[in-house]
């Protein structure tokens, strides 16, 4: 865990201190490190716990609300900070997107794609030309 000391010193659960759910008391919402990478409110009536995403504490009331039913010990790792809606190979398409190396639905969709930019060039030209006539 990189999270600084002193960050976590300071780190307070954003729900039991903000707005109409302020709890009472000078120093609300006091977090615990957990696994070296929760930090967990201490606040009796909250449960909520918060995960820390490559050395990011992720503080947002959104995510401490999806883990409050869950056990301390039953928490599983973070995960990555950004996790990726999709991957290329989802799709069939490798990660390089050299056209030799591409496949035969990618070698098409290229060639289909090269083929309407010159259709649409050649279309740009025709009009040019019979702009320039009539004038």
């Amino acid at each position: 865990m990189a999270v600084a000391p002193d960050l976590l010193e300071i780190l307070r659960c954003p729900y039991c201190v903000s707005g109409t759910t302020r709890k009472p008391g000078d120093d609300p919402g006091r977090l615990e490190l957990a696994h070296g990478n929760w930090l967990i409110c201490q606040e009796p009536d909250c449960g909520r716990k918060y995960p820390i995403k490559e050395d990011i504490p992720v503080m947002l009331i959104e995510e401490g609300d999806k883990w409050v039913n869950i056990a301390a010990e039953n928490l599983p790792a973070p995960g990555k900070l950004v996790e990726p809606e999709y991957t290329a190979n989802q799709f069939g398409l490798s990660n390089d997107l050299s056209f030799a190396q591409a496949g035969p639905n990618r070698r098409l969709l290229i060639a289909i794609a090269g083929l309407i930019c010159l259709l649409l060039i050649i279309g740009g030209l025709i009009l040019l030309r019979r702009q320039s006539n009539r004038s």
